[in-house]
């Protein structure tokens, strides 16, 4: 995949009421930054910068080695976008993923469309999604299969807020053109911000191609505050239970265990309700956690027994 990725996590998120940067907040025993850095990882983009805020060192140190910059004004997702020209200031054979630190659960499969899109000829993809709800989030213009502009809900019209297909936040953008189109956006808007979705309808003026690629909903959450973190968590433990079940483990009640982002159960293995796996667990094959166990920095061997109601600490 050419393609890099710039990360927006210079939010403090005032909404957590924390002293801790919004995206160091853990879920599964992993920070929110993480999950999106590993998922980038995955997908093939290796070469990323994080734009961060003022005093957030220990968000700077967790992303380390990876390259940071920091916005020291908040004007807006395209200005806090052009914080990173200066490390990557030129990228003609490929693209650049726009994200956010606080939409941790992208997953592979949608970066890998939106970057065929981009193989297949596009310039700017968004990527968009279909709530129930929309409310005020933005929205997607379409037209005969390529998208016009999106429109921030405070700036549409009532027309263009009756619109499902809504804005996710995410994009993927050639190289040739996003610094150019950065450098042409206005703050003549409510907020007076610079918004990066202004890209599509400047682009759209100089014959750029634009299209959207649709997402499910859970993995465009954004985590604003402490109920969207335990939404997003419930998220995640459905997606490790899936995996561990997919691997050949059998959880009497998914539902009620609890996993950590390292944890490693061997094939056979029976995992019963009401079951806590912290960091650092590694469980042999055809082995039996009862009910009511607590586990952490321990290694369970093959074929061994655990509990009931039983701490477990290496």
């Amino acid at each position: 995949m050419k393609a890099k990725a710039i990360i927006l996590a210079a939010g403090q998120g005032t909404r957590m009421k924390s002293p801790l940067p919004k995206v160091l907040h853990p879920l599964a025993g992993q920070s929110m930054i993480k999950h999106l850095l590993g998922t980038l990882s995955t997908a093939g983009m290796q070469d990323m910068c994080v734009v961060i805020g003022p005093d957030m060192d220990n968000l700077r140190k967790e992303v380390s080695p990876l390259q940071t910059v920091e916005q020291t004004e908040r004007r807006g997702t395209g200005h806090a976008v052009k914080m990173a020209q200066g490390i990557f200031p030129s990228y003609d054979e490929g693209c650049f993923f726009v994200l956010f630190g606080d939409t941790p659960l992208v997953t592979k499969e949608t970066l890998e469309k939106m970057y065929r899109q981009f193989e297949e000829g596009a310039d700017i993809i968004v990527m968009g999604f279909t709530p129930a709800d929309p409310a005020r989030y933005g929205r997607l213009l379409v037209k005969d299969g390529e998208l016009q502009a999106i429109v921030e809900y405070k700036d549409a019209s009532d027309e263009e807020r009756a619109i499902r297909l809504c804005n996710a936040g995410l994009m993927c953008i050639s190289g040739k053109y996003l610094w150019s189109l950065i450098a042409e956006l206005k703050d003549n808007n409510a907020a007076h911000e610079y918004y990066l979705t202004d890209i599509v309808k400047i682009g759209r003026e100089k014959g750029l191609k634009a299209v959207v690629v649709e997402g499910d909903a859970e993995e465009v959450l954004g985590v604003n505050s402490r109920l969207d973190l335990s939404i997003a968590e419930k998220v995640v433990q459905k997606t490790l239970a899936r995996k561990a079940m997919d691997s050949g483990v059998t959880l009497l009640h998914p539902e009620s265990v609890h996993f950590n982002y390292d944890t490693v159960i061997g094939a056979d293995s029976l995992v019963e309700p009401n079951v806590y796996f912290g960091e650092n667990v590694t469980v042999g094959e055809g082995a039996v956690i009862h009910s009511f166990s607590y586990l952490e920095n321990c290694s369970v061997p093959a074929h061994g027994e655990i509990g009931p109601m039983t701490i477990f600490k290496g």
